[in-house]
């Protein structure tokens, strides 16, 4: 008799275990582990969902409603979320390839040590976002409203932030090397410790911005606006200071 008990209890978890991964797209859905790889869905309203350690594989979840879901741990391969609204979600540690989050919303969301390759956030916004000890491989942040964002000891090796606007963002001690921040506005950012080896800030505006310690050897600072910024050795640059620090 306890034997089988035990053999129908076991039953009854296997199936519970499985039709979790059937449930239907809905707010507060739980398919942790499942895979979801290969799937339209599109408009899908995932709020508050829990979808960690999920496969999205090839998965379009383009103007989803993500707001407040949990995707940390979760395989993003090819997964599209153009015009998503994925504010407050997490992506902690989730393995990011070649994603495309182009003009969604992503304010207040967190990707700390997420590893993002190949994937764009092109005319997204990522204000507050939180992308601490992320690595980012070539990644496309052209033209995004990121006001405060955190980038604090990401690595964001040739990464496009071209016409960005990141007033306050805080890169400290982040590996930059090769980025390219031309025409970007960064009012305020803090690049402290950071390593801007080759980094483009041509035609930026780094009003206010700190970049104490950091590493500048070979960037191009030509046409910046660099009024009441710190520079390297802790001189505060003048007010009207363009493209060299006076």
């Amino acid at each position: 008799m306890q034997y089988s008990l035990v053999f129908i209890s076991l039953m009854v978890l296997s199936f519970t275990v499985h039709a979790k991964c059937e449930d239907e797209a809905r707010a507060g859905v739980n398919w942790t582990g499942c895979d979801k790889s290969e799937l339209d869905l599109t408009g899908v309203n995932l709020q508050g969902a829990i979808l960690r350690r999920v496969n999205f594989t090839n998965t379009d979840l383009s103007n989803a409603r993500l707001q407040g879901a949990d995707l940390s741990f979760s395989k993003l391969e090819n997964t599209k979320f153009i015009k998503s609204r994925m504010e407050r979600a997490k992506l902690n540690n989730a393995k990011v390839t070649q994603a495309d989050f182009s003009s969604a919303i992503i304010d207040a969301a967190r990707f700390s040590r997420a590893e993002i390759k190949n994937t764009s956030f092109k005319e997204s916004k990522l204000n507050k976002a939180d992308f601490y000890e992320a690595k980012v491989t070539a990644g496309l942040f052209e033209s995004v409203q990121m006001d405060q964002v955190n980038f604090s000891r990401a690595k964001l090796v040739l990464a496009d932030f071209k016409k960005t606007t990141a007033n306050d963002a805080d890169f400290s001690q982040a590996d930059l090397e090769g980025a390219d921040f031309s025409e970007a506005t960064l009012t305020s950012a803090k690049f402290v410790e950071a390593n801007l080896l080759k980094v483009k800030f041509d035609k930026t505006d780094l009003s206010a911005a700190s970049i104490q310690g950091a590493v500048i050897d070979g960037a191009s600072f030509s046409g910046a606006k660099l009024s009441s910024t710190i520079w390297v050795k802790y001189q505060r640059c003048r007010n009207g200071s363009i493209g060299i620090c006076k």
